[in-house]
């Protein structure tokens, strides 16, 4: 196949990369197409939350992937492209970013990615992936709406210097070629392990909202599906695939 970013297209702003990528057939055909772009208006979350895009030039793309995998392993494809984006980060500015389950990149606890994976199915039902990851670059404490101070970061207020969003994407793409290859080759435990490495994980308490109901209890372990084993404080073990879930430390 193509490698990844054999082709990117350059906007200077749309609604959201995934959905642009998602209603043009000749994209989502193309193994390794990138649309990227620093501003969306309609950017989207996972469970169809808002993405915030920040004013300023931020990076923010989508990668059309054909991924040679077995169905139940699809679900890491979250989880992997955080280690890409983390190990991304790291490399080329120094800072040491945590995973947060399942698709947020943090830097002292704040968000600074998040990524979102969406599917569908083409000629006799093969796998078309969208990946869309969003990197808050640029912008100041006063460039965050004051109730998300403590939750949003930026790579420029975190390493002192701006950013050059060229290079970075060249570098998580790089960093996407070598995992998603990895991966396909059944090479699941490392690539998880890799992920517990950057995330603190076991001990932490959550709440899930399961209409009607709600549960709290604490994560134990990430499970070889990508699932949260959790202990309710009922006593009852769960796992946690997909769905409301709020961390509480």
């Amino acid at each position: 196949m193509k490698p990844l970013g054999h082709t990117i297209i350059r906007l200077t702003e749309t609604r959201s990369t995934n959905l642009l990528v998602m209603e043009t057939p000749t994209y989502l055909d193309n193994h390794g197409l990138v649309v990227v772009t620093p501003r969306q208006s309609a950017g989207r979350g996972r469970m169809g939350r808002k993405f915030i895009s920040l004013p300023g030039e931020q990076l923010l793309f989508s990668v059309v992937l054909h991924p040679q995998l077995p169905p139940e392993t699809l679900s890491l494809l979250s989880l992997v492209a955080g280690v890409c984006v983390a190990d991304a980060l790291e490399a080329e500015l120094g800072v040491v970013p945590e995973l947060k389950w399942p698709n947020d990149v943090l830097i002292g606890g704040r968000k600074v990615c998040g990524i979102l994976v969406e599917l569908r199915h083409g000629a006799e039902r093969a796998a078309r992936v969208v990946l869309g990851i969003g990197i808050n670059c640029h912008g100041t404490t006063e460039d965050i709406p004051p109730e998300l101070r403590s939750v949003i970061t930026t790579l420029a207020h975190e390493t002192g210097h701006p950013i050059d969003t060229r290079r970075l994407l060249e570098a998580i793409l790089r960093q996407l070629e070598l995992r998603l290859g990895a991966l396909e080759d059944g090479a699941v435990t490392s690539l998880l392990d890799r992920w517990r490495a950057r995330a603190r994980l076991a001990g932490r308490r959550v709440l899930l909202s399961e209409h009607p109901q709600r549960h709290l209890g604490t994560v134990q372990e990430l499970m070889p599906s990508g699932a949260l084993r959790i202990r309710l404080d009922s006593g009852e073990m769960y796992l946690h695939h997909s769905g409301a879930l709020d961390w509480l430390d």
